[in-house]
């Protein structure tokens, strides 16, 4: 513990801070000792992460939640002690539409999840011609690539669902969470649970139906969350807790 190893960070957004926290965790489990520097452009640390306070509104300048789905996310916040903090997305206001065919068309809810939880969604939306629906649902019956070989986002959907479901669809729900091109995204480095559901079951939809069927009511005394999920204050606070547990 008395000759500590230097390790040099390069960008203070939450990527950098959250590899700067696990490094000094598997440092001290190991017994070894490190010294973090973390280098940024920026006079503050957050990166992407903004949030501004008015009175009693809080308003995001960049990322606005993150996937509760990837538990690594909440494992943070909770050795933080931020899962008191924790707000769920607003039910009342969750509806998102793509403009198609010259109006503005109500993207199926089951989508958020990229696979739809009915087929009554899907028929009235009018996003996707008999063609299109009938190719998504291909995905029920095309063999699952075996190849390690990673793939982009893009590839991956029109693979699974076909063009039109990705354009129409996909790529809008994408983009908006990502605000990336799907053709250049990894699908390893973004979606890994997509390619999970392939391999487990040879079909996307398949998986996310199983997925669906076994989630049940929450675990005991732990509430249950929505797709997307926040702190109360802002994600600034995530931000704060990393930099003040990485100094003290």
């Amino acid at each position: 513990m008395s000759n500590p190893r230097t390790v040099a960070i390069v960008g203070g957004g939450i990527s950098g801070l959250a590899t700067a926290f696990s490094l000094q965790e598997l440092a001290d489990a190991a017994g070894h000792a490190i010294k973090c520097t973390v280098i940024d452009a920026s006079p503050t640390w957050g990166g992407k992460i903004v949030t501004h306070h008015t009175g009693d509104l809080v308003t995001e300048a960049g990322p606005d939640s993150f996937l509760s789905q990837k538990r690594a996310g909440l494992q943070l916040i909770e050795k933080l002690g931020l899962t008191d903090q924790l707000i769920n997305t607003n039910e009342t206001g969750k509806k998102a539409f793509v403009y198609s065919g010259g109006r503005l068309r109500d993207l199926p809810e089951g989508l958020v999840v990229i696979t739809p939880g009915q087929i009554g969604p899907f028929l009235k939306s009018g996003l996707l011609t008999a063609s299109g629906l009938a190719r998504m649902g291909m995905d029920l019956v095309i063999p699952a690539k075996r190849s390690q070989q990673d793939e982009s986002l893009a590839a991956f959907f029109r693979r699974r669902f076909g063009r039109q479901a990705f354009e129409r669809m996909m790529e809008p729900l994408m983009a908006g969470i990502y605000a990336g091109d799907a053709e250049q995204m990894s699908l390893k480095a973004t979606f890994p649970r997509f390619l999970e559901l392939e391999r487990e079951h040879g079909s996307v939809i398949r998986g996310m139906m199983a997925a669906r069927n076994s989630r049940s009511a929450p675990l005991s005394g732990k509430p249950r969350r929505t797709m997307f999920v926040s702190l109360k204050n802002g994600l600034e606070d995530l931000i704060a807790a990393l930099v003040r547990k990485l100094t003290e």
